[in-house]
């Protein structure tokens, strides 16, 4: 008589069950909640890529008058963090960081429609309007810069910042 306990031979699974289990896992893995947390995932994993690079080409690099170096490693930024802004187009942090990176690099326009961008998404963010107005002065876009320090003045009841603010205002109308 066959013990029902015997091992010696192995037993498989049959082929159905192999494949249900299969579709089980693939489905879990694969769940609605979990597609919608990759993406922010992903633009947060690109982002901090962009900063690692951005901070090398501008900590490493610049100072040491590497501009080879230091453009490899801004290209590499803005590649991660278009990447980032690809995933999630929302994610302020890559619109700012990206903005950031074209005023290092002198592209105004670039950076004054990142820049534009962030007020969209966080317009109770006063100090983005400021850097917005000034990719506008250096891209010579004297009256934006004025309505963008118009439009921070309306996110802060703070008197010492809505002073500084009519400074900034009136020094861009002095230079026009």
């Amino acid at each position: 008589m066959k013990n029902s306990l015997d091992r010696s031979k192995p037993r498989r699974l049959p082929a159905t069950l192999f494949l249900l289990v299969a579709l089980v896992v693939l489905l879990v893995t694969a769940s609605p909640a979990r597609c919608a947390e990759q993406p922010e995932q992903d633009a947060a994993h690109h982002n901090q890529v962009g900063l690692e690079y951005f901070n090398k080409g501008f900590y490493d690099h610049t100072p040491r008058l590497q501009v080879q170096e230091s453009g490899h490693q801004y290209r590499a930024a803005e590649d991660a963090f278009k990447r980032a802004i690809a995933a999630d187009p929302s994610f302020v942090d890559a619109h700012r960081n990206l903005a950031r990176l074209y005023h290092v690099q002198k592209n105004f326009p670039g950076a004054a429609d990142e820049y534009k961008k962030v007020t969209e998404l966080a317009p109770s963010d006063v100090d983005t309007y400021v850097n917005l107005a000034l990719a506008y002065v250096e891209s010579g876009r004297h009256d934006d810069a004025i309505d963008a320090l118009e439009k921070a003045k309306s996110h802060t009841s703070d008197p010492k910042a809505r002073d500084t603010l009519n400074r900034y205002i009136d020094n861009v109308r002095k230079h026009r």
